[in-house]
C-alpha cells in the first residue's frame, strides 16, 4: 500500500473511532451523587467546638486548632488515638485558663501570646509511646506548630489533677522552646550541670534531682533542662507531688535541701531562668509563677 492510500485509510479509521466515541457520549448521562473532595465535598459543617475555637483562639491569637484527624497530620507508625470531640472544648478552656490567662494578665494584653504562640495547635487523645519506654506528651515543630496529647484523659476533678498539670507543663515547656528560638537562653546555663546524657530515660526524677536536674528529662540536653525548669516552676513537677506548690516541695524534699550541692545547682538554674525572662521579655517570672499557681488551684471542682 503506497503512502497516499495508507494515509487515506488511517484517516477513515480515525474518523470512525471518533464518531463511535461521540455517539457513546451522547447516549450516556453522567450524574454526580457525591460532590468531589476539594470542590465543596470535604466540609463537615461547623460544630459548637469549631465556633469556640474560632472565637477563643483563632480571632484573639491567630491559632488554628486541628482535632479532626487528617492523613499525615501526626507521626506514624505510632499508635495514637484521636481526641473525642466532647473533650476538646473543655480541655482547651482549661489550658487557656491556667497558661494563656496568666501570661495575658502579666503582660497586659493578648499581644505577647498572639505574636509568639505557634499558629497551629494539634490535639491527640493519647500519648506517643517510644520504643525506649518513654512517652511524648507534647512537641513543638520549629515554633510554628504545637502538638498536645492525652486529651481524652482530661477532667476538672481534683482526683485527676495530674492530667491538667501535665497539659499545663507541656504547654509551658514547648512555649519555652519557642521563646528560646527567638531569643536564646544564656550560654552560661549549660555550664551549671554539664553532665547531660542520652540515657536520661533510665534515670528516675528523684535521682536526677540529686544530681542538680529538676527532672530526668532535663538531663537529656541543656535546652530541655532550661524549659523543664520553666515548666516546673510555673506548673509543678511532672506526674506531680500532692498539692500545687510542687516546685518548692521538690526543692525541700528531693534535692538534699539547702546547702546541698544539688539544691544550690537548681537554685542557680532558677536564677538564670528568672534573669532570662526579665532581660529578654521584660517579664517578672515570680509574678507570673504566682498567677499560674492561682489559676491552677482555682480551676478544679
Amino acid at each position: 500500500m503506497n503512502n497516499m492510500k495508507w494515509n487515506i485509510f488511517r484517516t477513515i479509521i480515525l474518523l470512525l473511532v471518533l464518531a463511535t466515541g461521540w455517539s457513546a457520549c451522547k447516549k450516556e448521562n453522567v450524574h454526580l451523587d457525591t460532590i468531589p473532595v476539594g470542590l465543596g465535598g470535604d466540609s463537615t459543617g461547623q460544630t459548637p467546638t469549631d465556633v469556640f475555637i474560632y472565637d477563643s483562639l483563632t480571632v484573639p491569637y491567630n491559632i488554628a486548632v486541628y482535632y479532626k484527624w487528617q492523613p499525615g497530620q501526626l507521626d506514624f507508625p505510632y499508635e495514637i488515638v484521636p481526641p473525642r470531640e466532647t473533650q476538646v472544648m473543655p480541655a482547651l478552656k482549661a489550658l487557656m485558663a491556667i497558661t494563656f490567662v496568666p501570661f495575658n494578665d502579666q503582660t497586659g494584653s493578648t499581644v505577647f501570646l498572639r505574636k509568639y504562640l505557634p499558629k497551629v495547635l494539634k490535639m491527640a487523645g493519647s500519648g506517643q509511646y517510644q520504643s525506649n519506654g518513654s512517652i511524648i506528651l507534647g512537641q513543638a515543630e520549629g515554633g510554628t506548630a504545637m502538638l498536645l496529647y492525652m486529651i481524652n484523659d482530661f477532667t476538672r476533678q481534683i482526683k485527676d489533677s495530674a492530667v491538667l498539670k501535665e497539659m499545663g507543663h507541656t504547654m509551658h515547656h514547648e512555649f519555652g522552646h519557642i521563646l528560646n528560638q527567638n531569643i536564646a537562653y544564656p550560654v552560661s546555663f549549660k555550664q551549671i550541670t554539664p553532665a547531660y546524657t542520652g540515657n536520661w530515660y533510665n534515670i528516675s526524677d528523684q535521682a536526677a534531682r540529686k544530681q542538680g536536674f529538676i527532672s530526668a528529662y532535663a538531663e537529656s540536653d541543656p535546652g530541655e533542662d532550661f524549659v523543664e525548669m520553666v515548666a516546673t516552676m510555673l506548673i509543678g513537677g511532672r506526674n506531680g507531688l500532692s498539692g500545687y506548690d510542687d516546685y518548692e516541695k521538690i526543692m525541700a524534699e528531693q534535692t538534699g535541701g539547702p546547702g546541698s550541692d544539688s539544691y544550690e545547682l537548681l537554685r542557680a538554674k532558677e536564677a538564670a531562668v528568672v534573669d532570662y525572662y526579665a532581660r529578654a521579655w521584660h517579664i517578672d517570672f515570680y509574678e507570673l509563677q504566682a498567677r499560674c499557681r492561682r489559676a491552677l488551684t482555682g480551676y478544679f471542682q
